[in-house]
């Protein structure tokens, strides 16, 4: 069966003849009854239909008494947007034209669809033989451009310098399903948007409705990426041309910061100094003759920087605010020999300093050079758990070809700080040594003097037993079995010089949180103690030697003096005097120290003769020797002197008075008695 061919213009034709419109038509004309219609019946099917206005009148179409389209007479010379002579003739308007009161505007496109425009600021005068919409201020045209190029043109201004509005790609779904294209704004597959400045736009592909963002480059992609199907060779489906061209010189590159696209001349890249060997080894500024053609051995290897400083410069600059920021990380999983995490070499002869390893680190609340950690976990046994190991050592003697070292030092720790808690080593348990020796050169001290009572300080030390707390201190690594020293605190009241405050610091995690907490207490430098112990020796031994002198003087005197009188009752104690070492029974008789009255109850008289000049002193002590008070200093000329003692600040019991004259003196014993 023959399909029935409906042509365009008929069916325009009836459907302008169901209208109601103002028009001259033919007769017979109908007056509106049920059954009427405008235009002629199908007797008389030859004639055209026409609605037509012989005088220089627009045609208007009206519904409820309001014009809903208009075609314009002949219009010329009219001005719109600025632009003026117009020619708007024969253009058909379709919504408000001429509905505001005292405003009557004509159609500015072939076909233009009004909606309550206040004025087209978006026109153009190229704008005519195409669609034109306009509403308040929005504007779009579609069509011929000055009758000769195809265009679309928009156009949303708000004043002078309003806000850009984007001209939008939208696919819209059956409405219901879950699809973005279902909803209500539909499926938006890209926007072309104008910049602010209204001298340039952009591209932008991809719903940037959903994202709400706006694309800000000629080419502008929301998601995904760009795919060039026939870019490789082969493809199938497609003719094999291969894109590739080794004479280019620029490469295209992609800012990581906003994803932008850039170029980049392939000298300034250094990804030609990575090459692969034969055996598949992954090498880089290594040969001087480079597999490629590149400047390998020249150049230094930047992870994390832009310009590397030495052969392998790795910068971390991206913290990890969850974890550990590390610039290295060396994890061995090994077999049963030896595995080592970092082998560090360093074996040139011509250098001045060879450094194996260098730990540098600087302005955290706590900075480890070296921080070296061992642990063994169960079920494990280790024979040896060492934190650092220092070993240095010559390789052979010189005969054999081996080196020979002027210093050779395992461990060697430097503190340089003016904090007072600042060593060289802190150690936390026992610590061995086969040998000890500290700075003692005369080239290395200033202002040497010798120690002085010795043996009193001495005796004013308390030695003691102990156990340390290891229950509140047990990270401090303290012993757990009997001690025997001094407390610092009663050794601090004779010698401070050897006491000191340590502050064992605060242990932090690797989040800077205290997980064991900073400890200040005394410590007591022992080594210290050891010139009072050989001075308290040595007055010790001098003052047994004066005493053994004073005996055998007193010896002679009693031996002469019961020659003489025969009466030993009848002796006397003039003579009792000691020298010190050397000193001989004339000088000790000539200096001399009498005690009157002997015993004493509260004052008495210290007479003495001072046989040559020179400095002298008076000094009283107890019986065990411990040094109670200067009586007196001076310089003396030969004569004899007195000096007025009160004892009523002594308890009653024996007490000895000496005389130093020089390198000389003499003892002699008291006794005070009570009241």
């Amino acid at each position: 069966m023959k399909q029935k061919v409906q042509r365009p213009w008929i069916m325009a034709a009836c459907v302008l003849a169901m209208l109601p419109v103002q028009a001259q038509v033919s007769t017979p004309a109908n007056s509106g009854g049920f059954g009427d219609f405008v235009g002629w019946d199908n007797s008389m099917v030859n004639d055209p239909l026409e609605i037509r206005h012989d005088a220089d009148q627009p045609i208007e179409f009206y519904t409820t008494a309001t014009l809903r389209m208009l075609l314009s007479q002949d219009v010329t010379l009219q001005t719109i947007n600025g632009y003026p002579n117009l020619d708007l003739t024969g253009f058909l308007g379709v919504g408000d034209f001429g509905n505001t009161p005292g405003i009557y505007r004509y159609p500015a496109a072939r076909v233009h669809a009004e909606n309550n425009a206040s004025l087209e600021l978006g026109y153009r005068p190229f704008m005519g033989e195409g669609f034109l919409a306009t509403r308040g201020e929005s504007l779009f045209y579609s069509g011929l451009l000055d009758g000769l190029t195809s265009g679309l043109v928009w156009s949303t201004v708000t004043g002078q310098n309003g806000p850009t509005a984007p001209f939008q790609f939208i696919y819209t779904g059956d409405n219901g399903t879950s699809t973005t294209a279902s909803g209500a704004s539909g499926l938006e597959l890209a926007r072309l948007q104008p910049d602010l400045s209204l001298n340039e736009g952009y591209f932008g592909v991809g719903d940037w409705a959903t994202i709400t963002l706006l694309p800000d480059e000629r080419i502008d992609l929301a998601d995904q990426t760009i795919r060039l199907r026939n870019f490789m060779d082969p493809l199938p489906g497609y003719l094999t041309t291969s894109y590739e061209n080794d004479a280019l010189t620029r490469t295209v590159v992609v800012d990581p910061a906003d994803g932008r696209l850039y170029w980049r001349d392939l000298g300034s890249l250094v990804g030609c100094d990575w090459e692969v060997t034969t055996a598949d080894h992954v090498v880089t500024a290594y040969l001087p003759g480079p597999l490629t053609g590149c400047p390998d051995e020249s150049n230094n290897v930047g992870i994390g920087i832009l310009d590397p400083r030495w052969k392998l410069h790795v910068v971390e600059s991206s913290p990890d605010p969850f974890g550990d920021d590390k610039a290295i990380f060396a994890h061995v999983i090994g077999d049963e020999g030896m595995n080592i995490a970092v082998d560090a070499f360093s074996p040139t002869p011509a250098a001045e300093v060879n450094l194996a390893f260098r730990g540098w680190a600087q302005d955290a609340r706590a900075n480890y050079g070296l921080f070296a950690h061992t642990t063994v976990t169960i079920p494990h046994i280790a024979d040896q758990n060492i934190g650092v190991y220092g070993n240095a050592q010559e390789e052979g003697s010189w005969s054999q070809g081996g080196g020979v070292a002027n210093a050779c030092i395992g461990v060697w720790g430097r503190a340089r700080c003016a904090a007072s808690n600042t060593w060289a080593g802190f150690f936390e348990g026992n610590v061995y040594a086969s040998g000890v020796y500290a700075s003692s050169d005369q080239a290395l001290k200033t202002d040497v003097a010798a120690v002085t009572d010795a043996l009193e300080a001495t005796m004013q030390l308390e030695p003691v037993t102990f156990h340390f707390d290891t229950i509140m201190y047990d990270h401090l690594g303290l012993p757990s079995s009997l001690q025997s020293g001094l407390i610092a605190q009663d050794v601090e009241q004779v010698m401070p010089h050897l006491v000191r405050s340590v502050t064992r610091p605060a242990v932090l995690d690797t989040a800077g949180a205290v997980v064991e907490p900073a400890v200040t207490f005394k410590a007591v430098n022992y080594s210290g103690i050891i010139p009072y112990l050989i001075g308290a020796v040595q007055e010790l031994k001098s003052a047994n030697d004066a005493q053994q002198a004073q005996i055998s003087t007193l010896q002679q005197d009693l031996a002469s003096c019961c020659a003489a009188h025969g009466d030993t009752d009848q002796r006397t104690m003039g003579a009792g005097a000691g020298a010190g070492a050397g000193a001989g029974a004339s000088e000790a008789l000539r200096t001399d120290l009498f005690i009157l009255p002997n015993p004493v109850a509260d004052l008495t008289q210290l007479r003495y003769t001072v046989a040559a000049p020179g400095r002298t002193r008076l000094e009283v002590s107890d019986a065990h020797g411990k040094r109670l008070e200067v009586l007196e200093e001076a310089v003396r000329e030969v004569g004899s002197y007195t000096h007025d003692w009160n004892t009523t600040d002594l308890a009653p019991g024996t007490y000895h008075c000496t005389l130093y004259l020089n390198d000389s003196f003499v003892v002699k014993k008291t006794v005070k008695v009570a009241r």
